[in-house]
């Protein structure tokens, strides 16, 4: 097995892989909605939603639960059996959930003709099961390439099978979808395939002494990760509700100006973020593993100042190149439409900043064995942003950078909130290390001698 990744590598291996399985996506899709058409993308994405809430509850977390059990000293194969035994039969059910309700749900959906994108996707919700844990092994050993490499795979296998599928095969615009989906499902099924081969190519055999892992202790991380997971998607819910329907009453834009947000603005702010998450993945074995030496909070600190560095970089280059990058990519829009987009994008800075934030001090927190706090100043930050978006969506000067507005203040409750926990435990560890100073007797010694000395000065006077 390869040496332990310091720190930064690891997070710049995890943030280029990151980025290169972003620009493969944007390269795969842009040509994907040209062969599909808009009825074929529309029965292509029509399946993405359930998939994404069997992938929230069969997957997220998983990587997360396994790097901090295996960075904390814990015997890594043992943790990956017993993670394998319990996520992979989840993602079985996940697998057989889609495949089964693939008719009820597409026609519960108004489109019936999506049957057959379930039915070709519903294998990768049981292949992104397996990837997650080979994930989280690797990860929490400090080994940050084969993470790296899967996504640069799954993107790269995505956009090969699904180009040339769509290209040669047009029968119908289900079809056309449904072979979309299929190249999805091999692009996990192929990342799976290389994660575990690479496991074991390179596996340390533990003997047959493996320790037993309740299922209790592997869920107390993966279950407060999975309900973080699903508070943002949740606010997007909520937004589509809101924006549309309260701007109505004072634009007949309403529906434009949303997807301005949500797919222009949103699309770009999500590379940026998307690069700051390699840096809170390699946070947590790093942390987790300096717990154990003393150091934790030194290693939070340093964390915390690459990402505040790497997006504010991010959030200043976004703001410089907002203008040619909307005149380019989005040449279609109008010139009134570009404005806003170009103004979206170059405000979405503090966003960019402080969602990264909150995903290194997520990472943080876990890492020393505070679970559910992220958790908990998430849903602060939802509730926050539930109160303030409405009243700003009433304000037609406002109009859609209401929804800017209220993420950042959302992403700025969730962030002070784990920042200021933060500094709370690191005073009462810095308290408790000087109780029991003073219990080893070095205290009390300390406080007679500058008594003492004291007695001396005031008899000199």
């Amino acid at each position: 097995m390869e040496k332990k990744n310091s720190f930064l590598k690891g997070a710049a291996i995890l943030s280029l892989g990151g980025l290169i399985a972003k620009i493969l996506g944007a390269f795969y899709r842009v040509p994907l909605t040209n062969l599909l058409g808009a009825e074929g993308i529309g029965v292509y994405q029509t399946a993405f939603p359930t998939y994404c809430v069997l992938l929230t509850f069969s997957s997220t977390g998983v990587p997360t639960a396994i790097a901090k059990l295996v960075s904390s000293g814990e015997d890594a194969e043992g943790v990956l059996r017993k993670c394998l035994k319990i996520f992979l039969p989840i993602g079985a059910v996940g697998t057989l959930f889609m495949a089964v309700f693939a008719y009820p749900i597409s026609y519960l959906q108004g489109s019936p003709e999506a049957t057959l994108s379930y039915l070709a996707l519903s294998p990768s919700v049981f292949a992104v099961s397996a990837i997650s844990c080979y994930r989280g092994y690797f990860q929490g050993k400090g080994i940050m390439k084969p993470t790296a490499i899967s996504q640069i795979t799954e993107q790269a296998v995505k956009l090969a099978v699904g180009l040339t599928l769509c290209y040669f095969i047009r029968i119908s615009d289900g079809v056309s979808g449904a072979l979309a989906c299929l190249a999805v499902s091999l692009s996990e099924v192929f990342a799976a395939l290389y994660l575990k081969r690479l496991y074991d190519k390179n596996k340390e055999n533990s003997g047959e002494n493996v320790k037993y892992y309740s299922v209790k202790s592997i869920f107390s991380i993966v279950f407060p990760v999975t309900l973080s997971a699903i508070l943002i998607p949740l606010s997007r819910v909520y937004d589509s509700f809101t924006a549309v329907n309260m701007m109505r009453h004072y634009t007949d834009s309403a529906t434009a100006l949303y997807g301005i947000y949500t797919g222009g603005a949103e699309a770009v702010t999500g590379v940026p973020v998307a690069i700051c998450y390699g840096i809170a993945a390699a946070t947590l074995p790093t942390v987790s593993a300096g717990k154990r030496s003393g150091d934790h909070f030194k290693k939070i600190w340093r964390s915390l100042g690459v990402t505040i560095l790497v997006s504010s970089l991010s959030a200043a280059l976004m703001a410089a190149f907002a203008t040619p990058f909307v005149n380019i990519f989005y040449g279609r829009l109008s010139i009134e439409e570009r404005a806003i987009t170009v103004r979206l994008i170059t405000y979405s800075g503090a966003s960019v900043i402080l969602l990264s934030l909150t995903q290194t001090a997520a990472s943080c927190l876990i890492a020393i064995g505070k679970n559910f706090v992220p958790c908990i100043c998430l849903f602060s930050g939802v509730a926050a942003k539930a109160i303030i978006q409405p009243i700003l969506l009433l304000n037609p000067e406002i109009n859609i950078f209401a929804l800017l507005i209220s993420d950042i203040c959302c992403y700025f409750v969730a962030v002070f909130g784990d920042l200021l926990y933060i500094i709370i435990c690191k005073r009462n560890i810095s308290v408790k290390k000087s109780g029991d100073t003073d219990g080893e007797g070095y205290g009390d010694n300390s406080r007679r001698h500058r008594f003492k000395r004291r007695s001396t000065d005031l008899g000199g006077i």
